[in-house]
């Protein structure tokens, strides 16, 4: 399998495509491109690699995560997907893209939602979900157990978690989820790949994550 970031839009937020090198079967996570210039640049990774995208996923609703969802969906073709518990932050998308000044079009209604029974084939792995609240209610994270990989979205990031002072955010069940749920689904040799900042492993961030100790 391989990754590819883009890190998009005001809040430097990172979008990945996560695709099997041999089948080039994938799926796009958080397409938050807020302008041209961004969507074209995931348009021409995703064509000279031929990549064959099949799902548009968000790890949660926050406005910097859904920016692009209808450029996804919509250039791709492909089902667009968040669980459930954030559909309200996507009702409110446009209200919330005005308090930082940016305007957006209304965020489309989803194609399907995520679930921890959820299972999506890509090539010879899969993609399974571990919803991890605390960040907002809907949070996931999105897991490859067979290469041992996690994109944890605003779950857990580089010595740092979540804020939870938004909508639907709460700091005790944001580290439930991470210590009950994540830590213990996935072990220390699993990479983290999260909505910001660079990649770390749940190995250093039980040895270094002040907010873990």
């Amino acid at each position: 399998m391989k990754i590819k970031k883009f890190t998009v839009n005001p809040f430097q937020m990172n979008c990945y495509i996560y695709y099997d090198e041999d089948s080039l079967e994938g799926v796009i996570i958080d397409p938050g491109a807020y302008d041209k210039y961004e969507e074209d640049e995931i348009i021409s990774f995703v064509d000279s690699k031929n990549i064959k995208l099949k799902y548009s996923l968000n790890t949660h609703g926050h406005i910097d995560h859904v920016l692009g969802n209808k450029f996804a969906s919509s250039c791709f073709n492909i089902p667009q997907m968040i669980h459930g518990d954030d559909l309200f932050l996507l009702e409110n998308a446009k209200i919330h893209g005005m308090v930082f000044g940016i305007n957006i079009d209304e965020v489309p209604t989803p194609d399907e939602y995520i679930t921890e029974e959820l299972v999506l084939p890509i090539g010879e792995s899969e993609l399974r979900f571990i919803h991890t609240p605390g960040h907002s209610p809907g949070g996931v994270c999105i897991v490859d157990h067979l290469n041992k990989i996690v994109f944890s979205g605003d779950t857990i990031f580089r010595e740092s978690i979540g804020r939870t002072d938004l909508s639907g955010g709460n700091i005790n069940i944001l580290l439930d989820s991470i210590h009950n749920k994540l830590f213990y689904q996935c072990d220390d040799d699993y990479t983290l790949y999260p909505g910001h900042m660079d990649e770390t492993t749940i190995g250093k961030e039980k040895r270094y994550n002040p907010f873990l100790r």
